[in-house]
């Protein structure tokens, strides 16, 4: 009887315990299953052409329809919506508008590029009016950001802007923790002033780098302190890299021309990123090659992209984070031709299309 009992307690001993490993291995499988990796998608330095236009326009554009169908959690738009001679009226802006914001719906984050501002006080192709930058940058935050009618990023849970500078916004989706930076070409918008007071204007660039610093700042902090954020990624205009050694003195206050727009953003960056370890990308346009690699060899932790763009690719990136891939956290293709992004970001990749596309336009807009 008792060795009965001992048989039947130790059987059932070994049922509960096989029944945890078992409900220990499929939570297991369940939480890898579901650490999908993170996909969005990126557009930048574009529509320059009615082919373009007619590319992004809803339902029917070769762009518009891609996107859909690819239906991506979040779509960033990194500035530079028209060529920089083409007129800035009211009526551009607001169509430009229009257009980014029906490409995806209440899904989508956009960030000014020199063209959407700084360059409006050039000659146009049509000698149209040339208008006061500053005054089309506060034309251009009314449109988008302020009144914002369609409501860019109004499904982007837990989006939040800078107090006192709203073009710069930061949100999480999945593991990686996102910011905007105000970062437009024309060196920061310190080159190039025709319309505007000057002094004004590069009190306006002092107060840009002032906000970006900070909100910059607080992106890292806040994904330092939270335990689930995996990668930072920052979404700005200017290619802060394309003159990164051109061996002129920081701009500042004291100094205010023949000086580099972009060196103290970029000195900040490296820092945060080293002292961040964990994986981080930088994604621009502005400039003409369209590229994704490392930058620099002692950051083993950051990458950027040049984005599709300027004329001379007309495509769509899309943009994917996997946590468990230490060594290539980071991949981008371009939804249109399937292809990955080209890793030299020298202007060498530009001879391919230009055999292969006659009417790629090889100079900067």
């Amino acid at each position: 009887m008792l060795n009965r009992l001992v048989k039947r307690i130790s059987f059932l001993i070994s049922l509960i315990l096989g029944s945890s490993l078992i409900l220990a291995n499929d939570s297991s499988v369940s939480s890898t299953a579901t650490k999908a990796p993170t996909h969005f998608a990126v557009i930048s330095d574009i529509p320059y052409s009615d082919a373009e236009y007619a590319a992004l326009e809803h339902p029917d554009g070769v762009i518009a329809k891609a996107i859909k169908a690819l239906d991506p959690p979040l779509l960033i738009h990194l500035g530079d919506f028209k060529l920089a001679r083409a007129g800035c009226t009211d009526e551009l802006f607001k169509d430009r508008y229009r257009q980014i914001a029906q490409l995806h719906p209440h899904r989508t984050i956009y960030t000014p590029g020199d063209n959407d501002w700084t360059d409006c006080d050039r000659l146009t192709f049509n000698f149209s009016t040339r208008y006061d930058e500053l005054e089309r940058l506060e034309f251009l935050r009314q449109i988008f950001f302020n009144q914002d009618e369609l409501q860019l990023s109004k499904d982007i849970v837990g989006l939040v802007r800078q107090q006192g500078f709203v073009e710069n916004a930061r949100w999480q989706l999945g593991d990686i923790l996102f910011a905007t930076l105000h970062l437009p070409g024309t060196n920061n918008g310190r080159n190039q002033i025709e319309r505007s007071n000057k002094e004004d204007a590069f009190h306006a660039a002092d107060l840009r780098d002032q906000y970006n610093e900070a909100w910059l700042v607080q992106l890292f902090q806040t994904a330092q302190s939270n335990s689930s954020i995996e990668a930072v990624v920052i979404a700005f205009h200017a290619d802060i890299y394309e003159y990164e050694n051109d061996n002129k003195p920081a701009c500042s206050k004291a100094i205010r021309t023949n000086c580099n727009g972009y060196q103290k953003i970029i000195e900040r960056i490296k820092n945060l990123v080293t002292q961040f370890e964990k994986p981080v990308l930088t994604m621009h346009g502005d400039s003409l090659p369209y590229c994704f690699n490392q930058p620099y060899e002692d950051i083993p932790n950051l990458w950027r992209l040049n984005a599709a763009g300027d004329r001379v690719y007309m495509e769509v990136s899309q943009v994917v984070f996997d946590s468990t891939d230490k060594t290539k956290p980071f991949t981008v293709s371009g939804i249109l031709d399937q292809k990955p992004a080209p890793s030299s970001c020298g202007l060498g990749f530009l001879l391919n299309d230009l055999f292969s596309s006659p009417s790629s336009i090889p100079e900067k807009p």
